[in-house]
Order: C-alpha cells, then sequence, then structure tokens
C-alpha cells in the first residue's frame, strides 16, 4: 500500500479554547496553563507520576521497571517531570540517556542501535535531554532530524515521509525543533497540523479523526500546537481530557482507566 502523506501548515489566531473527551469547553479559561492527554479505548494496566526534579523521577522508573512498568511517556512542563507507566505483558527492555546536549546523545546513537534498541521516547526539560530506548520493538530503522526554523522543520519531515519512515516523537529544545523517526511502525499514513490555537487545533482533531486519522503525538512550543495523526488497521476509538494542574488530569486518568482507556500522549501547553 502507497503511503499518503501530506502535512498542513496553517497559522491561526492566538485566542485558546480548552476542551474535554467529548470536546465540550472545559470550565476554566482556555488561556490558562493545561495539560492535555489522549486516550484510546484499550484496557491497560497504567500508572502516572509526576516529581519536582529529575533524579526522584529515575528512582520512580527503577522502581517501576522491577514492578514490570514500561515507560511509555514522559513529559516536562509546569516545573514537574511526569511519567507514564505502562504494564508489559512481553518481554521488553528499556534504558535511557539523560544528557544536557543533544549532540551527547547522537554521539552514543549508534551504540544503541547496533544493540536493537530504538528510541521510542524523546523530552527536554530543565536543559536536560531524556531519550528513552527500547529493546523488541517492530521497528526496523531509526533517524532524527534537528531544525532552527519550523519551515525548514516541515521540509525534513515532508522529506522522511517519502523515504517511507514515520515521526514517531516531536520535541523542542536547545532551540531547536526534533523529530524522531522510524520505520517498522504499524502506521499506514500520517499527516501533521499545526496552530497557534487550541480551539483551532480542536476543530483540524475532529476533522481527521472524521477522515480515518488519530492522533499519535502532541506538541507545543513557541507558541505553536503540533500534532501529528497516523492511519492504522487497529485503530481503537480514541479522545482527550485536558486539566489546569496535574493533580486534576491524575484524578481524571484514574478514571479513565476504571473505563478501559489507555493513555498513549501526553502534552502541556496554553
Amino acid at each position: 500500500m502507497t503511503m499518503t502523506k501530506i502535512i498542513y501548515l496553517l497559522i491561526m489566531g492566538m485566542m485558546f479554547f480548552a476542551t474535554q473527551l467529548s470536546a465540550k469547553t472545559s470550565k476554566y479559561s482556555a488561556s490558562h496553563y493545561k495539560y492535555i492527554g489522549t486516550f484510546e479505548k484499550k484496557k491497560s494496566n497504567q500508572k502516572i507520576e509526576s516529581t519536582m526534579s529529575l533524579e526522584n523521577l529515575q528512582k520512580s522508573i527503577r522502581k517501576r521497571w522491577v514492578e514490570g512498568y514500561d515507560i511509555s511517556e514522559i513529559k516536562y512542563g509546569n516545573g514537574k517531570w511526569i511519567a507514564v507507566f505502562t504494564k508489559n505483558p512481553k518481554e521488553t527492555h528499556q534504558t535511557y540517556i539523560v544528557a544536557r546536549r543533544f549532540s551527547v546523545v547522537n554521539n552514543l546513537l549508534k551504540k544503541y542501535w547496533d544493540k536493537g534498541y530504538y528510541i521510542t521516547n524523546v523530552e527536554h526539560g530543565l536543559a536536560e535531554w531524556i531519550v528513552i530506548f527500547e529493546k523488541n520493538t517492530s521497528y526496523t530503522n531509526q533517524a532524527f532530524e534537528r531544525r532552527k526554523k519550523l519551515d525548514v522543520f516541515v521540509d525534513a519531515v515532508n522529506k522522511r515521509w517519502k523515504e517511507n519512515f514515520d515521526l514517531i516523537d516531536l520535541e523542542y529544545g536547545e532551540g531547536r525543533w526534533t523529530g524522531i523517526f522510524a520505520e517498522g511502525t504499524e502506521y499506514k499514513g500520517q499527516a501533521m497540523i499545526i496552530r497557534s490555537a487550541w480551539r483551532d487545533m480542536v476543530r483540524a482533531i475532529e476533522k481527521n479523526w472524521k477522515k480515518g486519522y488519530h492522533i499519535s503525538n502532541i506538541e507545543y512550543t513557541l507558541g505553536k500546537w503540533m500534532v501529528v495523526f497516523s492511519r492504522s488497521k487497529n485503530n481503537a476509538a480514541q479522545g482527550y481530557e485536558t486539566a489546569a494542574t496535574m493533580e486534576a488530569f491524575t484524578k481524571k486518568f484514574e478514571k479513565r482507566q476504571q473505563e478501559g482507556y489507555k493513555l498513549i500522549d501526553l502534552a502541556e501547553g496554553w
């Protein structure tokens, strides 16, 4: 099947609007800081933890690994490091790198790739990069792109799509947009939407859901929301939740867990 991958770049207004899973207006001002979690209707055993320091998060990671949980999402925002852990029934092995400069990560990549480890998540916060690697993924090849200008980054994404790579994670750090790509994913097509206002992104999400695309990644940086949409034959019902604080979001996360939803992405922004 030929992959059709289209990117839309439309910069809209500056008013923000928050929605919950049902796409109804949130109770707090849309101009406020918010966490946004994307959920899929897929039963899983997940835990979410937040700490003020990366050192304490690393302690949580070690503890959860011993309990049989994998890191499925990691995020820094509003002074907190947040990790989502998922109980994985299959045999996997994770490791990670913490570095002040991405150049340090770059110098270590070949070593990890040669051992069969692929990047599954990357995050930048408090001048630190944390890069999660995992063994026994479906990936067969990997690459990354880093660009100072957004339009140049967009061109790099399009080029990778033409080479049959899929965009699996987005992050901004050290003055550059960073995209992590992989071959061998389950995706059958991708699109990326960029908006300045969350209310405009809400409409774009609804539109792409109707087209059969599902959210695979959300990122907010420099006043812009970026959402990566992907198609897959295994797409499950999807929705999202917003909350002004991590405490409020954790309650929504726990409720969604009880309802049989799995958190697949966590974002934060204005």
